[in-house]
């Protein structure tokens, strides 16, 4: 059952796109996005500059000295998903060639088609019900899908469909305490969080005649799979201001974050998808670096501004790559009726998102861009999404 469910939800996520068409291995395709295990609406809107930020659930994945900084717990539970406006349009193209009875006129359409998108990239990414619980000092969460998908239009000798899909099942318990070190007056957070992932990875590069191949949409046999555990280890430092100081109208905060610290690998392998599988990519050991400012308060307006460093050490980092700067412009009218605005630059690209609260309902919209090329030639994918959640 377990095998089933992984496997098709994979599955269905490609259908969106292939419909009946037919998938056969051709090669591997060389991969320049930075992957992230968790990703929210708030974060995407502000640039991803969260580092420092650490005040709500997601603290548990940001940065989890944010834990020891909680006032009160919070139940977070959702779905939702980020899509690239342009997918519609070649889902229905594909759509279209398949129906094509003539194999040889049904291959040409396909080249046509890839002809025609070349250079092109188009992404989506969704979760599932996904749950984030924290309380003052710690935090649970379970992620039962979460699926990033990338499609590009390449050419080697000839124009190739090349496909990376990653999906995530996650479980993570996280801890946050305060620490003395700079005495009572400076305010130190450190924390970690421990996760258990189980990834399914996808990686294609498909010509024109393997769409006509075979009537498969996805093969079992061609995932590759596997279970790790790992920890992320997270600092907060608040500094005494002067009161004579400008900066103390600022309050910065000054966060660090070591990502997948044993960096182990997949190496235990289920073979849920696929019984001959190999390991997935592994995650790769990373380290972030921010700063957050908080404004003084006016009327029902909270302002707060960041900038991040993230990512360093991952194997696609660039400087832009690992460039975010956002700002986020809350509003509270009522305890139950409450919400924010946010924009940012993330990867060099702008960002912006909108949140609304009405008791214990919340919806997030945000636009994001990200990069996916190489260093000499970046390329953005933009993607419009929404998530509706349930906050206790």
């Amino acid at each position: 059952m377990l095998k089933q469910f992984c496997f098709r939800s994979i599955a269905f996520t490609l259908s969106l796109l292939a419909g009946s068409v037919a998938f056969a291995q051709t090669g591997v395709v060389r991969d320049y996005r930075i992957h992230q295990v968790y990703q929210s609406p708030r974060a995407l809107g502000m640039g991803s500059a969260v580092t420092a930020v650490a005040d709500d659930y997601s603290t548990l994945f940001f940065n989890p000295a944010g834990l020891a900084r909680l006032e009160e717990g919070q139940l977070n539970m959702s779905l939702g998903g980020y899509v690239d406006r342009q997918i519609p349009g070649f889902y229905k193209d594909i759509q279209d060639a398949s129906k094509i009875e003539d194999q040889t006129q049904q291959t040409q359409a396909y080249v046509d088609l890839l002809e025609k998108n070349f250079g092109e990239t188009y992404a989506m990414r969704y979760s599932l019900l996904q749950a984030v619980w924290v309380r003052p000092k710690w935090g649970i969460a379970v992620l039962p899908i979460d699926m990033n998908m990338d499609l590009s239009i390449r050419r080697t000798s000839v124009v190739t469909l090349n496909v990376v899909a990653v999906q995530d099942t996650t479980f993570a318990y996280g801890r946050g305490w305060d620490v003395k070190w700079f005495g009572p007056k400076h305010r130190v957070s450190m924390g970690i969080t421990g996760k258990a992932i189980y990834r399914g990875y996808y990686n294609r590069a498909l010509y024109a005649s393997d769409l006509v191949a075979d009537e498969k949409i996805l093969r079992s046999e061609d995932a590759r799979e596997g279970f790790t555990a790992d920890a992320d280890w997270g600092l907060l430092w608040t500094p005494l201001i002067s009161n004579n100081s400008w900066w103390r109208y600022a309050k910065p905060t000054v966060g660090l974050v070591v990502r997948n610290l044993a960096d182990y690998g997949f190496k235990t392998n289920f073979h849920l998808i696929n019984k001959d599988s190999q390991p997935a990519p592994n995650l790769g050991r990373r380290v972030d670096a921010g700063v957050k400012l908080d404004l003084p308060e006016w009327w029902v307006w909270r302002t707060r501004l960041a900038a991040d460093v993230r990512d360093m050490g991952d194997r696609n980092w660039t400087f832009k790559k690992g460039s975010h700067v956002g700002a986020e412009f809350l509003w509270k009218l009522r305890s139950w009726w409450q919400g924010g605005w946010r924009v940012g630059l993330n990867q060099g690209y702008f960002t912006a998102g909108f949140t609304g609260t009405a008791g214990i309902f919340t919806l997030d919209l945000v636009t994001y861009g990200d990069d996916v090329g190489t260093s000499t030639a970046p390329k953005q994918v933009r993607a419009y999404g929404a998530r509706a959640s349930l906050d206790f």
